[in-house]
């Protein structure tokens, strides 16, 4: 049965396909900001505020230390006239008005300024003892919202800013369901003036810890936005007013027993409204009238004298004790402590351990759920609000629920997210970390937006019998890349003089810094499965060019018993990848490009390896590439049905351009070159790559593959990797069978899941094609790997995401059906969109001279005369280009042909190989904007005139390879929308 996704919202994320960052519904939070006050006040009375010091700098300092936003700018004026001017200059977000104004009272100055601007806040502010009694004798008016009291606590600036945004706030940002409100009653702008400054004292100093404990950047800001709003009340009708509309956000309610309701003052005014609210709502009840104390303690209600020494102290203590504000303080029956947790990790490790009382005891007054909730955990603190002791058999029941609730918690909250580096245990699978500042690099950063993307999505819910998801993945950002050359003094060591060898030589020489060296001893402490270190530039898999497998990625066991040894491998393939960036085939592609050498920086992604261990060696069941747009249709294919290529094994098959096997997801049944039994025992997949895990002495600086094992499939079978995946030749019915019964050759079909869906491979690459073309807003390529968990379930993990690059109608080219007749080339095959009139020069390999066996060498000879044109040409080739099965093509690197402007796949008689899309050198070939074509053997639709270009004379000859010059430019023209393209020496207006 497939599961059901969740409705609604879930933290502000919608599943609905829509990208929404994590924290979305936190954006909006604390929308209304006091920037700009307007101070009016006698010079006295500014002096009086100033003291020693200015008051912006007193304000300044609260903010600074409570690490909040810009502090907001205070404008003074000493007259209600001048306030007046000032506010018709331009708007203010509060007005704060002393008492004592030359021109007019206080009450008439915010009855003007309210005609001006209404709905601004008007604060009146005494500095006067004396003048209490005389403003509480004229009453509460529309034209002053607030009045407070100065004592010459600067606090107090930070308190009313704060007290004006959260009554403005606290309907909007309730609304979201994301922020709790803690209700003061109190009728005394005295003590009011005493308490809010203590109580968002320590609303600022939770939210600190709170936003210490944040997994990344963002989430720290977001909590900031998140923290408590404090509503004032001074009457009963008001406080229940308050009550009834955020009942449901409440944590917490601060009560004086005398105030008003219905316009009389009420002795017991503050125990009526605590029999109107919900009893959970922990309340603490204030008076200084002390033989109230007896009543509270009969409630079991906290009370507080405001004639008590220890007034603030106290007030603290209910914040601690009551709201979840500190530690949580694990104690037994009879109150003698037996545990301190000071955050959520500290917090489940004493669960685990603290006795079946403790529990039992704070379980049945739900104070778990209340420091929970304190710390921003708000959906596990419903959670286990909803449960009572009763619910479960006994307190071990209850022990393992909240582990369970804690633990699921943490991962859903680290799902789509990027984890800064300290607040990671590598705990749960599928986690995304960064380790230092500077950009993920163009992987890394298709990375963590899928990851959002997947875990928004409802591909979980809609798949069935597989998870889904990215495997574990660290990343170091380019500012560790910045400091490494500038440390090591690279920079200038680097040049284009130097061969790889030499360049690698001296990276390794080079030192990571102590510091990454640190963290990355503590991640391998934590991680012994085996890994993969992989480059992660700021232009590879950008939106424009994708660099795709231009720089290094190493394969590391990471399971050698030295823990040193394990440092210093990952430290060699780090410096290796960064190496990378300045190799001759990197050099040589950028040169392709708009791009400069001096923009690129390195970012390292390093990712658990999928796959399983059987014996010597690890591998997955299979990795492959998925392509959202198909450059190879074959009836009844189209272009923007997709195409898949899968093989048994490490994708270095796929991306390196080997045998492999390609359907396509809205026709799976359809397989390329695998329609005969003859077509099959030819071009199925005939070897498979596996990390060799025995080897656990090497040396990188050998190439990328020293830790592969390259294995006839024959040897997966034993592994029983083949069960799903694999076919048996019947060479006497001459017909292939499904399954593995019976003798005869194996060969690579995909049986089992393309025919019978042993895993939903087909349903997987449809939702992430959907989920990756919408969230990227263009065909994607998506390369991935599966593999099964302990419990034989299958496990489909994507290891990166680019843009495909279709240059398709950027302007219209029509190439028609009979332009075969004095063409150099034309095919129905061709890749691109656009003519080109500027190439002279054509380098080929005849077909006499082609000799499977060495093909090495005649890429070398490529490379030589790409080096001596320096010019713009066409290549032409059997086979495919770039491919590392030296029997399949030719693998030219791109330092071997970076003048090529079209490039020719052609077919011969006793060897035809299947196009190589789905490579990594294929992707960067279509992102270039190079026209590629492909002409098959034998086909009507296709030509190539061979005898043209060996009627003329060489201008370079070599053993395998021609280098010739035509006198006049060659058409070269590609219609994008039919998949058309030509190359003639005549050249024809359109």
């Amino acid at each position: 049965m497939d599961r059901k996704a969740p409705e609604g919202k879930n933290n502000g994320i919608d599943y609905d396909g829509d990208y929404r960052p994590y924290f979305h519904g936190f954006y909006d939070l604390m929308k209304f900001k006091v920037t700009k006050i307007l101070l009016v006040s006698s010079l006295y009375d500014a002096f009086t505020l100033e003291e020693d010091g200015l008051l912006t700098e007193q304000i300044s300092g609260e903010y600074h230390e409570f690490a909040l936003s810009t502090p907001p700018q205070v404008i003074r004026v000493s007259s209600g006239e001048d306030a007046l001017k000032e506010m018709r200059r331009g708007n203010y977000d509060m007005i704060v008005t002393m008492a004592r104004l030359a021109d007019m009272d206080p009450y008439q100055f915010g009855l003007k300024a309210k005609e001006l601007q209404p709905g601004i806040t008007v604060v009146l502010l005494l500095t006067d003892r004396g003048d209490l009694k005389t403003f509480r004798r004229l009453g509460k008016r529309n034209s002053i919202d607030k009045v407070f009291y100065w004592s010459g606590d600067s606090t107090l600036f930070l308190a009313l800013t704060k007290y004006v945004e959260d009554k403005i706030n606290v309907q909007p940002d309730t609304d979201k369901g994301v922020v709790d409100v803690i209700l003061v009653v109190e009728d005394s702008p005295r003590y009011y003036s005493m308490f809010l400054p203590i109580i968002y004292t320590e609303v600022m100093n939770q939210t600190g810890t709170l936003i210490a404990e944040g997994l990344n950047e963002q989430e720290k800001f977001f909590r900031k936005k998140a923290r408590p709003k404090i509503l004032l009340a001074e009457n009963y009708e008001e406080a229940m007013d308050y009550y009834e509309k955020y009942r449901h956000h409440i944590i917490g309610v601060i009560t004086d027993v005398s105030y008003g309701r219905e316009g009389a003052r009420v002795p017991d005014a503050g125990f009526q409204l605590i029999q109107e609210i919900d009893k959970d709502i922990p309340v603490l009840l204030q008076s200084s009238h002390s033989e109230h104390r007896e009543k509270a303690d009969s409630l079991g209600i906290p009370f507080l004298d405001k004639a008590s020494d220890t007034l603030l102290q106290d007030l603290k203590g209910f914040f601690r004790d009551y709201l979840g504000f500190g530690d949580f303080v694990f104690k037994i029956p009879g109150g003698e402590e037996v545990g301190r947790a000071s955050d959520m990790r500290e917090f489940i490790d004493i669960v685990k351990e603290v006795s079946i009382e403790s529990i039992r005891f704070h379980g049945s007054t739900h104070q778990f759920s209340s420091w929970i909730r304190a710390r921003g955990e708000y959906s596990l603190a419903i959670k286990l609000r909803t449960k009572q002791v009763s619910d479960f058999r006994d307190a071990e029941e209850m022990r393992r629920f909240l582990i369970d609730a804690f633990r699921e918690s943490r991962k859903a909250k680290q799902q789509g997210v990027i984890t800064d580096f300290p607040q990671q245990d590598f705990e749960f699978d599928g986690t995304f970390t960064r380790l230092g500042s500077g950009s993920l690099g163009g992987k890394g950063r298709g990375l963590a937006f899928l990851g959002a993307l997947l875990n928004q999505s409802n591909i979980q819910y809609e798949i069935s019998n597989c998870s889904v998801g990215i495997p574990d993945t660290l990343v170091m950002g380019t500012d560790e890349f910045d400091r490494f050359m500038e440390e090591n003094k690279l920079h200038t060591a680097v040049s284009n003089e130097l061969t790889d060898p030499e360049i690698a030589a001296r990276f390794l020489k080079a030192r990571i810094s102590e510091d990454i060296r640190r963290s990355l001893r503590t991640y391998l402490s934590r991680v012994t499965w085996p890994i993969a270190v992989r480059s992660s530039s700021l232009l590879e898999d950008s939106q424009n060019q994708p660099f795709a497998g231009i720089y290094s990625t190493y394969i590391l066991p990471n399971n050698c018993g030295d823990d040193d040894t394990r440092l210093e491998q990952l430290c060699q393939a780090i410096k290796l990848v960064y190496a990378s960036t300045y190799k001759s085939s990197a050099r040589a592609y950028i040169q392709t490009t708009v791009h400069m050498a001096e923009e690129e920086k390195m970012a390292i992604v390093i990712q658990k390896l999928v796959g399983n261990a059987f014996g010597d060696r690890f591998y997955p069941m299979f990795s492959g590439v998925i392509q959202s747009y198909n450059f190879y249709p074959i009836s009844p294919l189209k272009r923007e049905d997709g195409i898949v290529s899968l093989a048994l094994g490490l994708g270095k098959a796929v991306v390196e351009g080997e045998r492999v096997l390609s359907f396509s997801p809205k026709h799976p049944s359809v397989l390329p070159g695998l329609s005969t039994p003859e077509d099959a025992l030819k071009n199925s997949q005939e070897s498979f790559y596996a990390l060799n895990v025995e080897q656990t002495c090497f040396d990188l600086s050998m190439g990328e593959d020293v830790t592969l094992l390259n294995l006839d499939i024959t040897g997966a079978e034993g592994d029983g990797m083949l069960d799903m995946l694999a076919s048996t030749y019947d060479a006497n019915d001459n017909r292939i069978r499904d399954g593995l019964s019976g003798p005869g050759p194996r060969i690579i079909t995909f049986a089992g899941i393309l025919k019978y869906n042993m895993v939903p491979l087909v349903d997987i690459t449809r939702s992430l094609i959907e989920i990756g073309e919408k969230g990227m807003g263009r065909p994607v390529e998506i390369e991935f790997a599966a593999s099964m968990d302990d419990n034989g379930r299958p496990e489909f993990h994507i290891l990166q995401i680019r843009p495909l690059v279709t240059r398709r109608e950027h302007s219209v080219v029509h190439v028609s059906e009979n332009e075969t007749e004095g063409s150099l080339i034309y095919t129905t095959k061709a890749l691109g969109n656009g003519i080109l009139d500027d190439v002279s020069d054509v380098v080929f390999i005849p077909p006499e001279l082609f000799d499977t066996t060495r093909t090495v060498e005649i890429a070398r000879e490529i490379g030589k005369v790409n080096a001596e044109i320096g010019a713009p040409y066409i290549l032409i080739g059997p086979g495919r280009w770039g491919t590392q099965d030296r029997f399949l093509g030719i693998p030219v690197e791109w330092d071997q042909i970076s003048w090529v402007k079209a490039m020719v796949e052609v077919s011969l008689e006793g060897f035809r190989v299947d196009p190589s899309h789905g490579t990594h050198f294929f992707h960067n070939i279509t992102s270039l904007g190079i026209m590629y074509f492909t002409v098959p053997y034998g086909r009507s639709d296709s030509s190539i005139d061979w005898e043209m270009l060996t009627s003329m004379k060489p201008t370079t000859s070599m053993n395998y390879v021609r280098h010739v010059h035509f006198a006049e430019p060659f058409d070269i023209r590609v219609d994008g929308r039919s998949g058309r393209g030509v190359i003639k020496q005549e050249i024809k207006s359109d």
